[in-house]
């Protein structure tokens, strides 16, 4: 038996990347092995990554599969904190809940992808945090890109969606690009609040235009503005 600290489980919408739009149940984890803060001081889900422990729900595989079962849309979006930290714990999940559920998984691409892993996740989103992702220490920040890592991802279902501030983040996007040109490229607009996003989204899809890549809005935010759960 495993478990894992659950911070929300929600029905909503996938708001980001090659799935936006699509009907999904999101399944968010407590903890994170790195503390971005960009514009800020803390990241987007403070409360999944260093705030709020005491408010996760440590459940066993069964209990949240009852848990998702309840809920309409077939397909699971794992995200945080950072769900490659309990990939075993996923694994049984998702044998749990059967063939007729899919899943993607929302990752900084820090940690090495289980052979399994691999094979029961039907699509992998490596948001690599870049230098402006402003770690909240050298130590994180020397963390915070792992080729080791990257290289065990597997090639025909992982996209990159990385978070832009600006154009000076394109020589570490290109580069990763250039490394890894078998993954489909997103790039979303910086922000966590309706009027961020809308502010950065010209600049962000003036870059896609420029380098061919696609441009990726933040629905949940452009709806929703800063609300949890949703």
């Amino acid at each position: 038996m495993y478990v894992a600290p659950i911070v929300e489980v929600f029905e909503s919408i996938q708001g980001e990347g090659k799935n936006i739009g699509k009907p999904s149940t999101f399944v968010r984890v407590w903890n994170c092995n790195l503390r971005c803060r960009f514009n800020g001081i803390e990241c987007d889900t403070p409360y999944a990554v260093y705030k709020e422990k005491d408010k996760a729900v440590m459940q066993d595989e069964t209990q949240l599969a009852e848990r998702v079962k309840a809920l309409q849309p077939k397909h699971i979006v794992w995200t945080g904190g950072e769900p490659t930290l309990y990939q075993p714990y996923i694994i049984e999940v998702m044998k749990l809940l059967g063939s007729d559920y899919t899943c993607e998984v929302e990752t900084n691409g820090t940690i090495l992808i289980q052979p399994e892993f691999a094979k029961i996740v039907d699509q992998f989103n490596i948001s690599v945090k870049l230098k402006s992702s402003n770690q909240e220490n050298e130590t994180y920040d020397k963390l915070r890109k792992n080729y080791k890592a990257i290289d065990t991802f597997p090639s025909n279902k992982t996209h990159f969606k990385f978070v832009v501030t600006g154009k000076s983040d394109m020589a570490e996007i290109l580069c990763l690009h250039k490394r890894y040109p078998k993954f489909p490229v997103y790039l979303m607009p910086e922000g966590i609040t309706r009027e961020a996003i809308i502010k950065h989204s010209p600049e962000v899809a003036e870059i896609c235009i420029q380098h061919g890549f696609m441009f990726s809005p933040r629905e949940q935010i452009i709806i929703w503005d800063m609300k949890r759960g949703v």
